[in-house]
């Protein structure tokens, strides 16, 4: 706990430093004045909180303050809370709301979760926050519209903020009445949401469906992960149509109602033809119920040409609707024929289902303003992106550079209206970062509070340019601290992946843009320099083309995986099955005949110094970048750069001081003070006193 004078110095400081924070954010908005594409405004967004239809909350930003309306069936009392960490009331911003049965007067009650007693009522908040603009009651439901500041500086409400939030709710039966207040039994629950970005709906004037599903696709109950790919032909357009948003379709399990499905993507098909390949083979496979995506033995070669997205779907997400003035084409006779259906199933549960999985498509042929597209962006999927084991925080970079946007870009910049940030279950933090010049500009995309199970898209409220020459950054933090060994980047929820999926406008032939550490410094890291039978050149080709180990070394040596058995996970045997598990060092001497993966797991991981060292060499070093292009006819060689030298982008310090040292606040839980110096410094800064009310409640 830092002393009392300590944080009155911070103060005096921080408020001297803001003369000079106005000056430099003038010059940064000049900057950013380039960077800003359309502005969304004026955007209101309605959810239905639970399954029935019975909480309905809506809100929009005005200013600095968000609105609520809430419409609840009930003539009791309405709870709406906000919480960063586990969506529990004990560590929740909250408010209690009710419309007086006698005086018809709506009430708002600004509170917190007990940290101490979580089943215990809420507590009052020191200041009232939340302020009632109308509010009234019939005879089933209960309306009520309030407001307050998005950030309160009230260190018990929570700043809101682009991050995702968790949104608890709740209702009674009766209003609280003289300090009472009933328990809501059942009617309560969690949703995660994006406060304050805007989400577009599905437009009623003429639109068409297109339903893309697999048919009867069984995972069985051995497998873990299954990734399914399925070749999709078009409707008969004969003129040009534009997708204007997509829904998923998913098969629901029997046993838990939920879905296997872990993420999709609808990639349109060049069809461009490879040796031997015939043409008339794509409509056979349309006919086919499709094969295990990224096979060598299964796949052909031709669906390589499927790399463009026009459709992504992640858990807990509702699908997309794109503004008025974007649409992806489709159709007419210069368009897409055929589409690939990816889908990828995760299922730790080992259930059995037959699934039917796939999406809906929106479209139109009333055409917009601009053709957009979608672009894949982050670290390539690969072993050689690796996350250390009892990490609290940990980080991995992947570069889009202007290798690739010097030549793909137009002149005045590609506009992004949207991107989902995906990683797997380690993921905690992600960002879209931009440099442009030797300087980092706003974050695209920034989420603090990173939810794997709800991978929504982040809708942009100010469209950004990024320009020819600029960097677009994908930075992912992941915690490990419960695994006991390294996490590596692969295909499974149990390993990692750090993409986001960019919407924009205008469309250019432009499907991906990747980086990975290159093989050979990655191995170097490590201090290892040779392998037993291979070059590091064919280790690069194993590793850069998804090559199979034998057919480098059919007869000789390299590392015996254990045999399958029943006391193997599927973490375990993955890894057991892992190419880093196969591959026996032969230099250094010291480490000669471990595989490399054994090496990895003997290195001190549990030395801070020593995993900051390989965390920073991994970002800051170099990187091998690649542009994947959907037109055959051109070509961009991959390349291997050096991370950036940039001015980091710094967030414009918080209008409200005590920001400076809540992290060493210990707040008040179940009626207990605040420390007393803390509590004392907050009542110095707001020139208030500060006094506890707790309600009577029965049980929460």
């Amino acid at each position: 706990m830092l002393p009392m004078f300590v944080k009155l110095c911070i103060i005096v400081v921080y408020l001297r430093h803001d003369a000079k924070c106005a000056t430099d954010l003038k010059n940064e908005e000049n900057d950013n004045a380039v960077v800003n594409g359309m502005r969304h405004q004026n955007w209101q967004r309605l959810e239905m909180m639970d399954n029935n239809g019975l909480y309905w909350l809506q809100w929009w930003i005005h200013e600095k303050d968000i609105h609520f309306k809430v419409t609840v069936n009930t003539r009791g009392f309405i709870g709406l809370g906000f919480s960063r960490r586990d969506g529990r009331m004990s560590s929740a911003d909250m408010v209690l709301l009710w419309v007086d049965d006698h005086s018809g007067k709506a009430n708002a009650l600004d509170g917190h979760g007990s940290t101490q007693h979580p089943h215990a009522a809420p507590l009052q908040d020191d200041t009232q926050n939340y302020h009632v603009i109308e509010g009234h009651q019939n005879a089933t439901h209960t309306y009520v519209h309030f407001k307050r500041l998005i950030e309160t500086c009230d260190p018990y409400d929570m700043p809101l903020s682009d991050d995702t939030i968790k949104v608890l709710w709740s209702f009674g039966s009766i209003d609280p009445i003289h300090g009472n207040l009933e328990g809501h039994g059942l009617n309560r629950g969690t949703r995660s949401l994006h406060l304050l970005n805007p989400i577009f709906r599905k437009q009623r004037h003429e639109t068409h469906q297109w339903d893309i599903t697999v048919n009867n696709v069984t995972v069985e109950s051995s497998m873990d992960t299954l990734y399914w790919c399925k070749i999709m032909s078009m409707p008969r357009l004969t003129t040009k149509h534009h997708i204007v948003g997509y829904e998923p379709l998913l098969t629901r399990t029997s046993k838990t109602h939920d879905s296997l499905v872990h993420h999709m993507t609808l990639f349109e098909c060049s069809t461009k033809s490879y040796p031997n390949s015939d043409s008339a083979s794509w409509d056979v496979w349309v006919k086919s119920s499709g094969t295990v995506c990224n096979s060598n033995s299964l796949t052909p070669r031709d669906w390589d040409s499927c790399s463009t997205p026009v459709a992504v779907w992640s858990i807990g997400a509702s699908g997309q609707f794109l503004p008025e003035h974007v649409g992806i084409p489709m159709g007419g006779p210069a368009g897409v024929k055929y589409y690939m259906l990816e889908i990828h199933y995760d299922n730790p549960s080992a259930l059995r289902i037959v699934d039917h999985s796939g999406f809906r498509i929106h479209y139109s042929p009333k055409l917009r303003a601009n053709d957009g597209g979608i672009i894949i962006s982050g670290v390539s999927i690969s072993d050689t992106q690796i996350i250390p084991p009892g990490q609290k925080l940990y980080r991995n970079v992947g570069i889009c550079g202007p290798s690739c946007s010097n030549v793909m870009f137009p002149k005045d910049g590609i506009k992004i209206i949207s991107g989902v940030l995906h990683s797997h279950r380690a993921g905690r933090k992600m960002s879209l970062r931009h440099v442009r010049n030797g300087k980092e500009l706003d974050r695209i995309i920034e989420d603090d509070n990173y939810d794997y199970k709800y991978q929504q898209y982040h809708q942009l409220a100010n469209e950004t340019v990024v320009l020819p020459g600029d960097y677009i950054i994908t930075d992912c933090a992941y915690e490990t601290m419960h695994r006991k060994r390294a996490t590596f980047g692969g295909y499974s929820t149990k390993q990692e992946m750090c993409l986001s999926f960019i919407t924009y406008y205008p469309k250019i032939e432009l499907a991906g843009c990747y980086s990975m550490t290159p093989v050979r410094e990655f191995f170097e890291m490590f201090g290892v320099y040779q392998f037993y039978s291979l070059n590091m050149t064919d280790v690069e080709n194993l590793f850069l083309y998804n090559g199979n180990l034998l057919d480098y070394i059919p007869n000789t040596i390299y590392g015996k995986t254990k045999d399958r058995n029943a006391n193997l996970v599927a973490e375990e045997l993955a890894m057991e099955e892992s190419l880093l598990n196969k591959l026996l060092i032969s230099d250094p001497v010291e480490f000669h005949d471990r595989t490399f993966l054994s090496h990895i797991n003997q290195l001190p991981w549990s030395e801070p110094l020593f995993t900051k060292r390989v965390e920073q060499a991994m970002i800051t070093g170099k990187h091998m970048t690649f542009c994947r292009i959907s037109n055959e006819s051109m070509s961009i060689p991959s390349e291997i750069i050096r991370y950036p030298n940039f001015t980091k982008f710094v967030k414009p310090p918080s209008r409200c001081t005590y920001n400076l040292f809540i992290d060493t606040m210990q707040l008040s839980s179940a009626g207990s003070t605040i420390n007393t110096a803390v509590k004392l410094t907050l009542c110095f800064l707001f020139v208030g006193i500060c006094l506890k009310t707790q309600l009577k409640y029965p049980g929460y």
